[in-house]
C-alpha cells in the first residue's frame, strides 16, 4: 500500500478538536474500535463533515488495520489504537448547551508520545517539520499534548477522554513480590540487582533522564524505590547512584505461581479500564462489515463513517515511519529536540534500511538516550571498510561535541540483512560503550537509534586498526622518502614503541577487568590507533559483564570462538573468564612484537588445539626482550588461576619500559624482521612455521 504526500508550506494548525460543530451522542456500535471502547458509555459523533468519496469509514479503517496498524511494533501498536479510537470517538459531555466530545487527556497523550510510541511519534513530527503530510488528512491533527487538559489536575473531575493508558489498577498492586512485569509494584525495594542504591526518580544526578515520563501514577511518591512505570522493562528497575552504571533492574521475587515474562513477551496497554489482547485479524470481513453498517440508522452510519475517516488519517500519520521512503528519515536531537539544518553534502540516505532492527530495544534503553544524534546531520566523507555487521565510513558530525563546530567521526552502520543475533550484539556494544570512560577505550560519541539503520558514532582513529598499523610498520613494508626526494630510508617501530602500545592495551584491560567485563575477542584487529599513537580497545559485540571476579560466562553453541587467541579451557568448554582475556592479551602482545604475524601461522584450528594440548606455546619473536616474552609465557600458563591479572601485567610492562629507557639512550635500531613465526614444542624444541 502506498501513500501520497504533498509539500505544504502553510503553518500546520494544531487544533486538538475542531471548533464547536454539530454533533450528537450515541453508543458506539461499530466494529473497528469495539475491542477498545468496549461498548460502554456514549461517544460523540461529529455530524458536520462528510465521508470522503462515499467510502464508509469502518471499511476504510479495516483496511488501515490490515495494511498499516499491524505493521507497528508493540507496545506502540496497541497504544496507538487506544489513543486513536478515543480521539475518533471521544466520550460525550452534556455539561454545556449542546453535546461535545471531550479531548484526550494530557497524561495519556504524553504516555504515547514519550513512552509507548516514542520513535514513531518523533518520525511523524520530523515529517511535519519538513512540510510533508498525508494528502487526505482532513481536519485531523496529531495532538499537542501540552495543550490538553490534565486527567488529575482538575478538582471538579476529568474534562477529558480517559483512555486508561495511565490508569493505576489497585487490584493488581503488590508490595513484596511482582506479577508479570511488575508495573503495579509499590514496594520499598531501593537497591538494584547488583546492590547499587537507586537514584530518586525526581532527581537528575548523577544521571539525567527523561523517562519514564512523570504521568504514570506508579511513580507517585516513589522516592528512590524500584518501579516499572508503563511496564517498559521486564521487571522493576531504577537509575543507580553510581555514575558508572546508569540503570539496572531490581532483584524482586515473583509472586506465587507467577511465571517470569520472556523478552519476547509484549505488554499491551489498556483501553478505558479494560485489558485488551492484540488482534490477529480484523474484526470482520469488509463485506460483512459493509452489510452491518448498512443496517445502522443513516445518521449514525454517516457520523461514524466521518469520524473513522479521521481515524484513518491519524493512523496514517503514526504509521508513517513504517512506510516512508529513505528520503524521509527521522531527526532528533541529543536531548529530544527536533530540528537542525539538512546538510547539503551526502547524507545517510545511501544507507539501506534495516528491517530486522527492533525500535523499542534501543529506545527503551536509557543508556543511549543522552547520546541520540540526528542522523540527517551526519555528512558522509568516505568509506572506511565493511564487516559482518555492515559498513564503516568517515563523516562529519556538526555540533556533536560542545566545544567543536563539527567532529570527524567513524560511523558504524548496521546492514540491512542483519540477523537478530547481530542486531542484539550491535545494540549491546552501544550500551556497553555508553558506560565506558577511559583513554584506552574507544569513545562512543553518539547513536542514531531512532529510525533505520541503527548507527554508532565513534571518535575517528586516523591510523585504523592496530593489526594493519603493525603490518604497515614492519621493516620490509615501511619506507620513508627523504625531504628532497633523493633517497629512501627504512623506519619501523622500536622496542619502546611496542611496549608503549602494549601498555595502552593493558591499561584499557585493567579498566574493563576492574568493572567485571570480559572482552572475549581481544586482538590487535580489535584495537584502534590514532594519529598521535593513542591505542584504544574496540569491538565489544561479544563482551559480557561477569557477576563477580572469578565468575565465567558460558557462550552459546553458535557463537564464533577466536581459536588462535583463546586458551584451551575456553576452546573446549566455551566458557570465558577474566583469565581467558589474560591469555588473549599474551597473544596480542606476541602480535605486537611480530608486526601482526598470524598466531600459529600455517596450522589449522584443529592443529592449534592439539598443539596446545601437547603443552606447546609460541616462541619468542625476534628482537623481543626476554622479560617481555617471560610475561607472554605467564599469560599462557595452563592453570588460569596462575596467570597474572591485568594490574600486574600493566605494572610489569612499566618496569620493563623503565629498564629499557635506562639501557637504551637512543631509539632501538630495527634488525631484519623474520618472515616466519617460531613456536616451541613440548620439550622446548623450536618449530618453524613459514609465513
Amino acid at each position: 500500500m502506498s501513500l501520497s504526500y504533498f509539500d505544504d508550506e502553510a503553518e500546520d494548525s494544531e487544533l486538538l478538536i475542531p471548533p464547536p460543530v454539530i454533533g450528537y451522542c450515541a453508543p458506539y456500535n461499530g466494529d473497528i474500535c469495539r475491542r477498545i471502547l468496549n461498548s460502554t458509555g456514549l461517544v460523540w459523533y461529529n455530524a458536520s463533515v462528510e465521508s470522503g468519496e462515499g467510502l464508509l469509514n469502518e471499511q476504510v479503517a479495516t483496511n488501515v488495520w490490515v495494511e498499516l496498524i499491524s505493521a507497528l511494533q508493540e507496545p506502540c501498536r496497541s497504544a496507538a489504537e487506544v489513543m486513536l479510537c478515543n480521539y475518533a470517538f471521544p466520550l460525550c459531555d452534556y455539561a454545556g448547551s449542546y453535546p461535545v466530545g471531550l479531548p484526550l487527556c494530557y497524561e495519556d497523550c504524553v504516555a504515547v508520545r514519550d513512552s509507548f510510541c516514542h520513535n514513531e511519534w518523533v518520525l511523524v513530527e520530523e515529517n511535519k517539520r519538513r512540510g510533508r503530510y498525508v494528502k487526505s488528512r482532513a481536519h485531523f491533527r496529531l495532538p499537542v499534548c501540552e495543550d490538553l487538559p490534565s486527567l488529575r489536575g482538575n478538582a471538579e473531575g476529568a474534562k477529558c477522554t480517559e483512555t486508561g493508558l495511565t490508569s493505576f489498577r489497585k487490584e493488581l498492586a503488590t508490595t513484596e513480590c511482582i506479577r508479570g512485569r511488575g508495573r503495579y509494584y509499590q514496594g520499598r525495594q531501593n537497591v538494584s540487582q547488583s546492590g547499587l542504591p537507586c537514584q530518586p526518580w525526581d532527581q537528575q544526578t548523577p544521571h539525567r533522564h527523561q523517562r519514564p515520563p512523570p504521568v504514570f501514577p506508579e511513580l507517585d511518591k516513589a522516592e528512590n524505590h524500584c518501579r516499572n512505570a508503563g511496564a517498559e522493562e521486564l521487571k522493576p528497575w531504577c537509575y543507580t547512584t553510581d555514575p558508572e552504571v546508569r540503570w539496572e533492574t531490581c532483584d524482586i521475587p515473583y509472586c506465587d505461581n507467577e511465571v517470569p515474562p520472556l523478552p519476547s513477551d509484549v505488554y499491551y496497554p489498556i483501553g478505558r479500564g479494560v485489558l485488551i489482547d492484540p488482534p490477529t485479524t480484523p474484526p470482520t470481513s469488509s463485506d460483512d462489515l459493509l452489510s452491518s453498517l448498512l443496517d445502522l440508522p443513516p445518521s449514525l452510519a454517516l457520523a461514524g463513517g466521518v469520524a473513522l475517516v479521521s481515524l484513518l488519517l491519524v493512523c496514517c500519520l503514526l504509521c508513517l515511519c513504517c512506510l516512508r521512503s529513505r528520503k524521509t528519515r527521522n531527526k532528533r536531537g541529543p536531548k529530544g529536540q527536533i530540528g537542525g539544518a539538512v546538510p547539503d553534502l551526502t547524507e545517510l540516505e545511501k544507507l539501506p534500511a534495516n528491517t530486522s532492527y527492533h525500535y523499542a530495544g534501543a529506545r527503551l534503553n536509557p543508556k543511549l538516550e543522552a547520546l541520540e544524534y540526528p542522523r540527517n546531520d551526519i555528512i558522509y566523507i568516505r568509506d572506511l571498510g565493511q564487516g559482518m555487521f555492515g559498513r564503516v565510513f568517515q563523516a562529519r558530525a556538526p555540533a556533536l561535541v560542545d566545544v567543536e563546530e563539527f567532529t570527524i567521526v567513524a560511523v558504524k552502520a548496521l546492514k540491512e540483512e542483519a540477523t537478530p543475533d547481530l542486531v542484539a550484539n550491535f545494540e549491546k556494544e552501544a550500551c556497553l560503550l555508553a558506560e565506558f570512560d577511559h583513554p584506552n577505550i574507544v569513545r562512543l560519541l553518539g547513536v542514531c537509534a531512532i529510525g533505520r539503520p541503527m548507527c554508532l558514532l565513534f571518535e575517528y582513529m586516523g591510523r585504523g586498526d592496530l593489526n594493519r598499523f603493525l603490518r604497515a610498520s614492519a621493516p620490509t613494508n615501511y619506507v620513508i622518502r627523504s625531504t628532497d626526494g633523493s633517497s629512501f630510508s627504512e623506519a619501523c617501530l622500536t622496542v619502546p614503541d611496542k611496549i608503549f602500545i602494549a601498555k595502552q592495551v593493558a591499561a584499557g584491560m585493567v579498566y574493563l577487568s576492574d568493572r567485571g567485563f570480559v572482552h572475549r575477542d581481544l586482538a590487535t584487529r580489535n584495537c584502534l590507533v590514532s594519529d598521535h599513537m593513542e591505542v584504544k580497545i574496540s569491538d565489544f559485540g561479544l563482551s559480557q559483564r561477569l557477576p563477580f571476579e572469578n565468575a565465567s560466562y558460558k557462550g552459546r553453541p553458535e557463537d564464533a570462538i577466536p581459536v588462535r587467541w583463546m586458551p584451551l579451557e575456553s576452546i573446549t568448554t566455551n566458557e570465558f573468564t577474566l583469565k581467558s582475556d589474560v591469555w588473549a592479551f599474551g597473544i596480542c602482545l606476541w602480535e605486537i612484537f611480530t608486526f601482526a604475524l598470524q598466531p600459529y601461522y600455517g596450522m589449522s584450528h584443529e592443529e592449534v588445539i592439539n598443539f596446545l594440548r601437547n603443552g606447546s606455546r609460541l616462541a619468542p619473536p625476534e628482537n623481543c626482550p626476554p622479560p617481555v616474552y617471560e610475561l607472554m609465557r605467564k599469560c599462557w600458563l595452563q592453570n588460569p588461576q596462575e596467570r597474572p591479572g591485568f594490574k600486574v601485567i600493566f605494572g610489569t610492562l612499566e618496569l620493563i619500559q623503565e629498564q629499557i629507557e635506562r639501557a637504551v639512550m637512543a631509539a632501538a635500531q630495527c634488525g631484519p624482521q623474520p618472515r616466519y613465526a617460531p613456536v616451541l614444542g613440548p620439550n622446548g624444541e623450536q618449530v618453524i612455521l613459514y609465513a
